[in-house]
């Protein structure tokens, strides 16, 4: 049994569950930087002729209420090729996009939303009403369903002033009207499934880039910027390249052939970054965690105890992983929150998240497990994450689980979530959303995306029941102080059943030859992407 565990003895580890794809889809494409676009560059004064972006998807669909194969791919360039209320500025601020001027009521129910006069890219114009099937169409689709809870009624009052109820005060609303999920397009040719389907094949645009060539799961995706947009974005197009081993990134980002990459190997920092690149970790509004399937079908039974469970929560060495797997970029969590930039995260796990190899032995000796017991853990094979599975894998090994690790593609991910076609037991996955109330809300609300992938988020259960409350009630309330207290307690008592088990905040090494604000996604954030423009976006 391991007692503690080195880098490379990590990289041996992995390298028996890593697959490598070798550099065979290499581009040969010219990257677009030049005297007004580099790292120096400000936004004010940035003009592109093209930024090239290297990642680990194909745009597989733009329509973000209908499942897609292209990951956070198909989010970042759906988001940036549809019309937006509000959006995600480069800090994952919402701003006023379409929308010229907000008015709220004394009670806070009612909230009243004035449109610019905008034009798509086919010179249709912008009305109400669009806003109004994006969100009938969002709540059809039960897309991240927390995001609108508190929304009763969305109606289109004339041509360019729309009208939303709330159930009850919703203090980060701004949030679900900047969400990737309410893009607006004309209402008219997305309003039945059938018209949706053809229409999002060549869509138009009120974002400030256009699609201008795209072909569903091929290895380059074009955007080019609108000319109908409100404001002019500093980019001319953006050409998005399928380039899905690690190795490949680092070596196009080096070689000039891209100018941004999300996902690199940590050797870019020594290899990769200059005075011309700059190689950093782009955090996001998430946690890395263990999910684990609560699922009445699942076969494990010594995951169906919630003192097993418990045990793994503190049986994993969460500074190790982030240490030695993450190259001590990110930081392990005390809490369930991610710990960037978020003024609600709580210290709320046992010993603040430290490793405590008594209590777990005793949980598992409670449970009947104190031999401990087999589980297949699986996880998405992306870069550096072979390596912190294979540290839990021999933590884990420390008492008594034995732990058989199973990597999968992205792309084969969606038969244990979405679809839940494939039996599963535990995985390692990350976790992310524009809020944290909104990231908690994705494990432990009613009808939570992630919740409903582990079989919880049921309106029946009392203890599901009792989560959902404690986060309604702190996204009705403004005051950080009672959030926070409330938050504490939900995460206390997630942990008590511990079926999502935090392990540190997520990031991704990326790599960029431009200044922020110029192209990339917003930071923290992988689901939406951020286009410069001039004028920016406004501050109020």
């Amino acid at each position: 049994m391991f007692k503690s565990i080195s880098k490379r003895a990590v990289v041996v580890l992995a390298s028996f569950v890593i697959s490598v794809s070798g550099l065979a889809t290499l581009q040969t494409a010219n990257a677009g930087t030049g005297p007004k676009c580099n790292l120096n560059t400000k936004v004010a004064n940035a003009e592109c002729d093209e930024i090239v972006y290297g990642t680990i998807h194909r745009v597989g669909g733009l329509d973000r209420k209908t499942p897609s194969t292209g990951g956070y791919t198909d989010s970042q360039m759906a988001y940036i090729t549809q019309g937006q209320l509000y959006r995600f500025d480069e800090n994952l601020v919402p701003r006023r996009d379409l929308v010229a001027s907000k008015t709220t009521s004394r009670d806070g129910l009612t909230v009243t939303l004035r449109l610019r006069q905008a034009r798509y890219s086919d010179g249709t114009p912008v009305r109400a009403q669009d806003a109004v099937v994006s969100y009938q169409r969002w709540v059809a689709s039960n897309a991240s369903p927390a995001y609108i809870a508190k929304v009763a009624s969305i109606r289109e009052v004339d041509f360019r002033t729309l009208e939303i109820k709330l159930k009850s005060t919703y203090p980060d609303i701004d949030f679900a009207l900047a969400s990737e999920f309410f893009g607006l397009h004309p209402y008219n040719q997305v309003n039945t499934p059938a018209k949706a389907a053809a229409y999002f094949r060549n869509p138009v645009s009120a974002g400030p880039m256009k699609v201008k060539q795209f072909t569903p799961g091929t290895d380059t995706f074009i955007a080019e910027a609108n000319p109908n947009y409100w404001a002019k974005p500093v980019v001319k197009q953006l050409k998005v390249v399928f380039l899905p081993d690690p190795t490949s990134r680092q070596l196009a980002l080096q070689q000039g052939t891209v100018d941004y990459v999300f996902e690199l190997p940590l050797t870019a920092r020594e290899q990769t970054a200059s005075s011309t690149v700059k190689v950093f970790p782009h955090f996001d509004p998430g946690t890395f965690m263990l999910a684990i399937n609560m699922d009445k079908d699942q076969s494990n039974p010594a995951l169906k105890d919630a003192r097993v469970r418990r045990a793994i929560s503190l049986a994993v060495d969460r500074a190790q992983i982030m240490r030695v797997a993450f190259g001590g970029l990110s930081k392990p969590n005390c809490g369930m929150q991610f710990n960037v930039n978020n003024p609600l995260y709580v210290c709320s796990l046992p010993k603040n998240g430290a490793r405590d190899l008594a209590a777990a032995r005793q949980l598992l000796s409670q449970a009947g497990y104190a031999n401990g017991f087999k589980m297949t853990m699986i996880y998405p094979n992306r870069v550096l994450w072979p390596e912190a599975n294979a540290i839990i894998k021999s933590n884990l090994a420390e008492v008594g689980i034995d732990v058989t690790l199973k990597p999968e593609p992205d792309a084969n991910m969606n038969q244990y979530l979405a679809a839940n076609q494939t039996p599963w037991e535990i995985m390692w996955f990350g976790n992310n959303a524009a809020t944290p109330i909104l990231q908690l809300s994705n494990w432990f609300a009613i009808g939570g995306l992630w919740s409903g992938f582990v079989g919880k988020g049921v309106a029946t259960d009392p203890g599901d029941v009792e989560l959902n409350t404690l986060l309604n009630d702190a996204n009705t309330i403004t005051s950080l102080k009672e959030r926070r207290k409330l938050l504490t307690q939900l995460e206390k008592k997630a942990f008590e059943s511990s079926h999502f088990i935090p392990i540190g905040t997520r990031y991704r090494l990326s790599g960029t030859k431009v200044a922020p604000g110029i192209a990339q996604p917003p930071i923290p954030g992988d689901l939406w992407f951020h286009i410069g423009i001039n004028p920016p976006l406004p501050k109020n």
